[in-house]
């Protein structure tokens, strides 16, 4: 348990920053064997990347005030 708690740290990680080499070890045999962990890091990437695409839409939305 306390490992799959660093686990989904790193996984949240990953969506704001490059891994060091260690933590993407780390990450990638961890997913391997654990399948609630390897849903957590496919949800964050999805969220991560419905988030990114509404900002880039919102920035080049037209203002409301022109």
């Amino acid at each position: 348990m306390k490992n799959c708690k660093r686990i989904t740290q790193i996984a949240s990680d990953a969506q704001e920053r490059p891994l060091l080499l260690t933590e993407k070890v780390q990450l990638h045999s961890h997913l391997l064997l654990c399948p609630g962990c390897r849903a957590f890091y496919d949800n964050s990437k999805t969220l991560s990347k419905i988030m990114k695409d509404f900002q880039s839409k919102d920035t080049h939305s037209p203002s409301e005030n022109e």
